[in-house]
């Protein structure tokens, strides 16, 4: 357990201090360590790049992986959590099984990470950026266009918006389950949109795929856990099922993993279905796998208050005039962030003592 008082040596405030606390911590692990740089820079013109540690075989027949930052500011609370597991192993109060290699990406969208955006420099959601190879990147949610004023007005911000109101009358009228699956499920007509899918496999996620060729061919079974935040109860955590979801696998897991185990179903819980996700993407690709796939969900605010902190965001984004180096620093952008790494001891502590739980379940599993 992580004391309170310790909580700032996880919890970084910027992509540059989270980035170099996962350097030192890999480093004091002696992992093998990876940078996939992108072309695109951070706000003081630092690089950016998804930062791999492995540990194991070169040649792992079992693979644990645990990925942070797909959604960019969620990558805060993910970095801590990587940085403490790293730091475990150090210690050595994590053994990881025979045959078994563990990877820990940091920052699978490190351009979403700095700039204190959910999506990267495309304006895409890499969750949804990872369609299976040949299917086309067009589409969008059948009800998508109804709610589309509403989600992305083309104009800076308004003194009589009334967001709130407008979107309890949307849930009201399509019921609440119809519309968290029309907003969230990813949409690939609308570039300056919410849940855009992007226009093609965006660079960081085949960088992503390039990396895990050299360890999945030999890989006969794997589980990951992707750490996200923002649906459910404050601090508490769901564990969404990609992949297999069938009555049988899912029992297993719910009695492995506890009763917060619950499908990519929105009729079944906090999640919804989506298309392009990173690791439906990447289980489409190596589908001889045994595969474990784990969304780690922290419930942060009500999904009224998240969805009106991303429609703000993303509308100062596309339609301010604020220089766009300044835009990292505008109140829209802050907000985001609180959103999805709330300034919270008591959350912080909730969700370091979870992921770390979380990553003990996985290696049991495997031994």
């Amino acid at each position: 357990m992580v004391l309170k008082e310790d909580l700032w040596r996880y919890f970084a405030s910027d992509y540059v201090i989270a980035r170099q606390r996962f350097l030192d911590a890999s480093a004091m692990a002696e992992a093998i360590l990876t940078t996939l740089t992108i072309s695109e820079k951070g706000p003081s013109e630092e690089n950016l790049s998804i930062d791999v540690a492995y540990l194991g075989p070169k040649e792992p027949e079992k693979l644990i992986i645990h990925t942070s930052g797909v959604h960019g500011v969620e990558g805060f609370p993910g970095s801590a959590v990587q940085v403490r597991l790293l730091e475990r192993f150090t210690e050595g109060k994590i053994t990881i099984p025979n045959n078994c290699g563990i990877i820990i990406a940091h920052a699978i969208n490190p351009h979403g990470f700095a700039w204190l955006r959910r999506v990267n420099e495309n304006n895409a959601d890499l969750n949804r950026n990872f369609l299976p190879p040949n299917e086309a990147y067009i589409g969008e949610p059948e009800k998508y266009h109804e709610l589309d004023k509403l989600l992305n007005p083309r104009n800076t911000k308004s003194m009589f918006d009334f967001f709130s109101l407008k979107a309890a009358w949307v849930i009201l009228r399509m019921g609440f389950n119809v519309a968290k699956q029309t907003i969230a499920e990813g949409q690939y007509e609308r570039p300056k949109a919410l849940q855009y899918g992007g226009s093609e496999l965006c660079e960081g996620p085949k960088l992503w795929l390039e990396y895990l060729s050299q360890y999945l061919p030999y890989t006969k079974q794997a589980i990951w856990i992707d750490f996200h935040t923002g649906l459910g109860p404050f601090g508490i955590d769901s564990l969404l099922i990609s992949g297999d979801d069938s009555p049988e696998k899912m029992a297993t897991l719910t009695a492995h993993y506890g009763p917060t185990v619950q499908p990519n179903d929105p009729d079944a819980g906090v999640a919804y279905k989506i298309r392009g996700g990173m690791m439906d993407g990447v289980i489409s690709r190596w589908p001889s796998i045994s595969w474990t796939a784990i969304t780690q969900e922290f419930g942060t605010f009500k999904p009224i208050k998240v969805l009106r902190a991303l429609r703000a965001e993303n509308r100062m984004t596309q339609w301010s005039l604020i220089e766009e180096r300044k835009k990292v620093n505008a109140k829209e952008r802050r907000e985001l962030l609180e959103i999805f790494n709330p300034n919270s001891e008591k959350w912080q502590a909730m969700i370091m003592e979870r992921g770390q739980q979380l990553i003990d379940d996985v290696i049991t599993d495997l031994e």
